[in-house]
Formats: C-alpha cells, sequence, structure tokens
C-alpha cells in the first residue's frame, strides 16, 4: 500500500481513531511512521478535525524531545494522514520489559526530558492533555543514556492563532472531546480532568507527569483500582502514596513528585519549573 511517496509496510498499532503504520520513502528510503485516520471516520467534522490539529500542530513545532513531523495530507478517499519520524519503541513496552520500574537516574532523566517538550508546548499555549507511556516514544533504549520523545498531540488542546493566512495558526480550533465523556486517559487524569475535561491546560499535564515519574521510581502508580467511579475517587479525594518512595528517590524528588500531584491545579508547579527542578535535583 503507498501513501504518497511513501510504501507502508505493515500496521504496528491500532486505536479507536486512527491507524499507525512502519514505512519508508519510495525513493530515499527513510524510515518512517504514517498515521492515519480511520475511513469509517473521515466524515466526521470534529475527529477529522482533531486529526488535522495535530498534523499542523506537529508540522510547525521543533523540539528535540518531541516526535517530528515529516509531511501529512490528504489521500484521494478524503483519508488525511500525518508521517511521522520512525521510533521503534515506547516507554509502554519498556516499563514491561524491566519489570515496571526503572532506576531513579533513568526515570528521572526521561521525566526531565518530557518536562522540557511539555513546558516547550505550554510556552505555545498547547497542552497535550494525554501523557501516558504508550505516547512516550523511546529513540535510545540503554537506561544510562536513556532519550525519548513525546508523541500525539491528538487530544491536545491547540489555540487559535490570528493573523497568519486568514487567521489559521498553529490550528484551526481548539479540540473537543469528540463526543466522549473523558478526555484523556484515567491513571494518569488530573482531578479537573474528571470533573471538566475541556477546560484542562497545563497543570493537567503537570498531574500526568507526576504520576508518571511516581510510577517509573515506584514500579506501580499511586491510585489503582478497577472500576472507573472508584478511581476516580482517588484522584479527586485521596492523598498519594508518597512514601512508598522512600529509599527509592531522594527526599527533594518525593517532594517535587507530591507538588506535581496537588489536587488544586494552580498549587502544581508550572512545567517550566518542573523541568529545572528534575535536571537539577539529586537523585537520591
Amino acid at each position: 500500500m503507498r501513501v504518497g511517496e511513501y510504501v507502508l509496510a505493515r500496521r504496528v498499532a491500532s486505536g479507536a481513531t486512527c491507524d499507525v503504520y512502519q514505512g519508508h520513502h519510495s525513493v530515499t528510503g527513510q524510515a518512517v511512521a504514517v498515521k492515519m485516520l480511520s475511513p469509517s471516520l473521515c466524515s466526521d467534522e470534529e475527529v477529522g478535525g482533531r486529526f488535522l490539529n495535530e498534523a499542523q500542530a506537529l508540522q510547525q513545532l521543533r523540539h528535540e524531545h518531541l516526535v517530528q513531523a515529516v509531511t501529512s495530507g490528504v489521500l484521494p478517499t478524503g483519508q488525511p494522514f500525518l508521517v511521522l519520524e520512525w521510533l521503534p519503541g515506547d516507554l509502554h513496552r519498556l516499563l514491561k520489559r524491566a519489570g515496571g520500574q526503572l532506576p531513579v537516574q533513568a526515570a528521572t532523566r526521561v521525566a526531565a526530558q518530557l518536562g522540557a517538550a511539555l513546558a516547550f508546548l505550554h510556552d505555545s499555549r498547547i497542552f497535550h492533555r494525554d501523557l501516558k507511556p504508550a505516547n512516550i516514544l523511546v529513540a535510545t533504549d540503554n537506561l544510562a543514556l536513556i532519550e525519548v520523545k513525546l508523541a500525539d498531540l491528538g487530544l491536545a488542546k491547540i489555540p487559535r492563532e490570528e493573523g497568519h493566512e486568514g487567521g489559521k495558526g498553529l490550528a484551526a480550533s481548539a479540540i473537543s472531546t469528540a463526543g466522549r465523556a473523558l478526555l484523556g486517559t484515567w491513571d494518569y487524569m488530573a482531578p479537573e480532568q474528571w470533573v471538566q475535561s475541556k477546560t484542562a491546560s497545563g497543570p493537567a499535564d503537570v498531574y500526568a507527569l507526576g504520576i508518571l515519574l511516581f510510577q517509573m521510581v515506584a514500579g506501580r502508580l499511586p491510585f489503582v483500582a478497577e472500576q472507573q467511579k472508584d478511581l476516580m475517587y482517588l484522584h479527586l479525594l485521596e492523598k498519594p502514596p508518597i512514601e512508598l518512595l522512600e529509599g527509592l528517590a531522594s527526599q527533594a524528588t518525593r517532594d517535587l513528585i507530591a507538588g506535581m500531584l496537588r489536587k488544586k491545579p494552580l498549587e502544581r508547579p508550572a512545567m517550566r519549573e518542573v523541568a529545572r527542578r528534575l535536571a537539577e535535583t539529586p537523585l537520591m
């Protein structure tokens, strides 16, 4: 199967709205990932708009820890696609191979890189809102030198920019929930996302990164429940079990995670501050 100048080799992921294929450029051989909107959703303006928002944003953003878009387009059938740099692994699979837990040095390195990428997005008033291991691609999986890149802006909140090409800037409009009751992935959702998904912004990303850092260091999530309503209760009301990190991370790291997991959005540190502290904090 071909998509423009790219030959698709195999499907590597399939979700509710998109399929992702491994492929290569027909002339240069450049390895790529091709993300395509499911044919059944091409007529859904809201879902299609969300896909195009991601494509437009990624093509205009450049950061060493943000997955790079190569090009995008629409097939003659009306199916939009996004061509991305190819990275073979993700943090979900890496954690699974590592038994669910990373050395604190590797965990902090990953979190610092993600914090830098998210701070870069926040500076442009873009909020990811779906941070989770499956959305973090691994460029180098040597734990001592691990390098990651943030992917999937499909649920991001992207501002309208005026004054460029008829009012079109980073994206045409802010992304909505496309009919979903909740926006995000339950285990990483901030309290405000459970209450009012569409208005969640930067502090929700800080919270999700705090959850992820806790998970990487402790080898488990801070809040675990089988039922959605029970998990919501924990995120809304329960204090995170920071004591589980004793002996695994420094007091400074534990204090930072506790601050990132504060229930009230305005009580959490800004992402730029998080990135700085992750880069400077003693690990043990």
